[in-house]
């Protein structure tokens, strides 16, 4: 077994690779802000159109593009302790279905996360038919809002999925809107450390001239001290390792 000095100095290194996501010999890429686009398999980079908000913490998206003559008008809110908040809206240049797909990305606080949320609706308005219908479909599976909390490379799906089944405004063209809020979900999980959060969005949407306007959010909370705390945590747990060592060997 090793000495006590030993095994304190391991828990210390331990907590702090555990704060930074690094090890010797290793390295993890710095997460940036990211939005993209994917309508019927063609993906458009949003990325240019994040502003960091002067003197905040938060970022802020908004972008109004044409992809493949359909209309999408998108805003996001983007916050490192962390959130992702979005707004998108969708105008069907063709009868469809046509499948978009949204992901939104940001980077968080690093540390130890174990509970995640999300939240969203959609508002629809029929098109040139009379009946327009939202369903599930695009890239990202079978719900409507996920969340991923990421290192690096790997991505871990967050066990907040939200929203199934179709939305479907029928009636006069182009006047008929049908709401549908598919409420709050929550999850808890072990421990695990991440350094950036990611959103996504997927759907498929039906009608000429029809209109989807969504809103959500997908939230990371973390059920232990800052980082800045648990390295704090660390430190102490070295020196009061350190002290009974010391005490010992006066003794």
């Amino acid at each position: 077994m090793l000495p006590t000095r030993s095994r304190t100095i391991l828990i210390a290194l331990s907590l702090f690779a555990m704060v930074t996501g690094r090890t010797e010999g290793s390295s993890v890429a710095t997460p940036v802000l990211t939005a993209s686009v994917t309508v019927d398999g063609e993906t458009v980079d949003l990325s240019k159109y994040i502003t960091q908000n002067t003197g905040s913490k938060y970022a802020s998206l908004s972008a109004d593009i044409f992809v493949n003559k359909n209309q999408i008008i998108v805003t996001g809110l983007y916050n490192p302790d962390p959130f992702i908040s979005f707004g998108i809206t969708t105008i069907n240049a063709g009868p469809g279905p046509i499948a978009y797909s949204f992901a939104f990305g940001t980077p968080i606080v690093p540390g130890l996360y174990n509970t995640a949320t999300s939240t969203g609706g959609v508002t629809v308005t029929n098109g040139a038919s009379g009946t327009s219908t939202v369903a599930n479909g695009g890239l990202y599976g079978p719900s409507y809002i996920s969340g991923y909390g990421t290192v690096g490379a790997s991505a871990t799906n967050l066990g907040v999925d939200l929203g199934v089944g179709a939305v479907t405004a029928t009636g006069v063209p182009f006047a008929v809107t049908n709401t549908k809020n598919f409420g709050f979900t929550s999850n808890t999980f072990p421990l695990k450390f991440y350094n950036n959060l990611e959103a996504v969005v997927s759907y498929t949407q039906t009608d000429v001239g029809s209109v989807a306007s969504w809103s959500g959010a997908v939230t990371l909370n973390n059920a232990i001290p800052e980082p800045t705390s648990v390295i704090m945590l660390g430190m102490g747990t070295l020196f009061l390792g350190a002290t009974h060592v010391l005490r010992r060997r006066v003794a």
